[in-house]
């Protein structure tokens, strides 16, 4: 089986060949590895050729104007050949058995995504946390919900099916593996989950920041809408509560980034019945405010509290 690693690279001269250092440690051979240039500025392409020559590691490199991550992750794809996608970030790093054993686990039932597991290291190298995917009995579209099904690089993907759905969709600016996610859930696509810890996510120092944080924050609400709405017409079974609970506790979070938005997203989105309950944003002095004061009234006492 042929996996096909592609890394889109903007501007990633400081931690490229690390990068493709772990894809050379790789004890599963049979790869292709891909590095799509988004537009760089620095040496990055530079790099990638003095590191694959030192390496002796084949890679096959595209240069494309400044599009996005999602472009570039589209433009490898379209020159793949493997029937599994590695997408690996250029700052992030695999463990030299991740994809053979991703390798073994998604021959024996073939599914359209192996949810993997990873650690985050922060930019001065500390460890920050570790998720662990435990195989077994999950809800789906709760996980795609509350964005338990990992991140991009842990993952493996089906070359045919991200094909099936047209790809990333390259207008998002944030949000963009879960929704992928949906459209191949919704598209039939069968999930499977490796527990081992073989990826590690890298922080840069200049992407903790809070640019755009609203503009984030209104994706990522309506990824979820369009999730719960989708759940309801095709499983009109299910209580919906736990979903406009999600999306609930998430305008919360974009109130405080753009009140106006979140106000217009809270009557727009909600059903006018709804009441929330406790979770891990909202708790029962929360609650309480809100019965009393409604969400307006709490969210200014809890600004006047400073929670």
């Amino acid at each position: 089986m042929l996996i096909s690693v592609i890394i889109p690279c903007y501007n990633a001269a400081g931690h490229i060949e690390g990068c493709l250092e772990s894809v050379k440690a790789q004890r599963f051979t049979n790869l292709e590895v891909i590095c799509v240039d988004d537009g760089s500025t620095d040496d990055t392409c530079l790099i990638v050729e003095r590191t694959a020559e030192r390496l002796s590691l084949p890679v096959r490199s595209i240069q494309q104007p400044n599009a996005g991550a999602a472009a570039a992750r589209n433009k490898g794809l379209a020159a793949a050949s493997g029937a599994y996608i590695q997408f690996l970030d250029a700052d992030d790093r695999l463990a030299p058995q991740k994809l053979e054993h991703q390798s073994e686990l998604v021959q024996r039932t073939r599914p359209t995504v192996l949810v993997g597991s990873f650690r985050t290291i922060s930019f001065d190298g500390s460890p920050v946390r570790e998720v662990v995917q435990r195989p077994g009995e999950r809800d789906i579209w709760m996980d795609l919900m509350c964005q338990r099904l990992s991140i991009t690089s842990p993952n493996l993907w089906e070359r045919s099916a991200v094909l099936s759905v047209n790809g990333w969709d390259e207008e998002l600016g944030s949000s963009q593996e879960y929704d992928l996610l949906f459209r191949l859930l919704r598209n039939g696509a069968t999930i499977e989950f490796d527990d081992a810890v073989n990826t590690e996510i890298h922080q840069r120092r200049e992407s903790i920041s809070h640019t755009n944080l609203a503009s984030n924050w209104k994706r990522f609400i309506d990824l979820r809408v369009r999730i719960r709405d989708h759940v309801r017409q095709v499983h009109s079974e299910r209580d919906m509560r736990p979903f406009d609970q999600v999306i609930f506790d998430s305008i919360r979070v974009l109130h405080g980034h753009d009140p106006e938005a979140a106000l217009a997203m809270l009557h727009r989105t909600l059903p006018k019945d709804f009441s929330p309950g406790r979770s891990q944003t909202s708790g029962s002095g929360y609650i309480l405010a809100h019965r009393l004061l409604g969400f307006k009234g709490a969210e200014r006492l809890r600004r006047m509290l400073g929670k």
